[in-house]
């Protein structure tokens, strides 16, 4: 062995001795008995005053790791500290029959009892009472109930409700529009696709895409971090890759705020 190797290998046993006693390294984490050994057999070499002290600062670097370990035990031993590695065998150890009684001997469930207050009783009573007769309530809803009565051909196409085959033009060419945008992606934002000049014109096509969705042409993909939606365009009709609800609230207010430039966020 080289007088640097020596050289090194005493030192590196000094710094661990030293890391014990000021550091608080783990005194059983230094190897003793391995170390010992190669000091022993590394005697013979040294030649020099500055190797064998080096050596004797080694040797009592390593009895003082010693010392520590016996500290340690002694504390450990007066404060009753049990070892993970012992528990773990010892659980180990035990059959099932033993750990069943001992669970029992520890278990303390949590009872819950849930009951309905007096205030909730007289609450319900309240209800019942009040309540018309169910002869009443089946009379207003064979009449159609308050506030129902029939929407005009107007009315209807104010609100852009449209017949049959008016819907699957507007259908197709709103699906024909979507391929466009969504390009080679294959996809396209939602808020920027359904956006449109008016705030009727983007409920409309948040409805006609709520039909693309339904009838497979495209998905709604949701990434509840960004809280951005994304429509994912569809090579052929299928059927939706999830079945879920997605509702998405468009108000006027929100509307304003994001597209005509006011506050407001969305509530979807």
């Amino acid at each position: 062995m080289r007088r640097s190797e020596r050289r090194e290998l005493l030192e590196r046993v000094i710094e661990l001795a030293e890391a014990v006693r000021s550091k608080g390294l783990d005194p059983f984490d230094v190897r003793v008995r391995e170390f010992f050994q190669k000091l022993r057999e590394l005697l013979p070499m040294l030649r020099s005053y500055e190797e064998l002290f080096l050596d004797a600062q080694a040797v009592l670097g390593l009895s003082d790791v010693i010392q520590h370990q016996e500290e340690w035990v002694k504390h450990r031993s007066s404060v009753l500290y049990l070892d993970p590695l012992l528990i773990m065998l010892k659980v180990q150890a035990l059959d099932s029959q033993e750990l069943a009684e001992i669970f029992l001997r520890v278990w303390k469930p949590v009872v819950e009892v849930e009951v309905l207050s007096p205030g909730g009783l007289r609450e319900a009573l309240d209800y019942w009472t009040e309540l018309s007769p169910l002869s009443e309530r089946a009379k207003e809803l064979e009449g159609g109930g308050k506030g129902v009565s029939a929407i005009g051909e107007r009315e209807l196409e104010r609100w852009g409700v449209l017949e049959r085959e008016e819907f699957e033009k507007l259908l197709e060419k709103t699906r024909r529009e979507l391929e466009r945008t969504c390009g080679k992606e294959g996809k396209v934002s939602y808020w920027e696709f359904v956006k449109g000049p008016s705030y009727e014109q983007t409920v409309k096509r948040a409805w006609m895409v709520s039909f693309l969705v339904s009838y497979g042409y495209a998905d709604l993909e949701l990434d509840p971090l960004e809280e951005e939606i994304t429509i994912r365009i569809r090579g052929e009709r299928g059927q939706p890759e999830e079945v879920k609800s997605l509702p998405i609230a468009i108000t006027k207010e929100w509307w304003r705020g994001r597209y005509a430039g006011r506050s407001g966020r969305a509530a979807a």
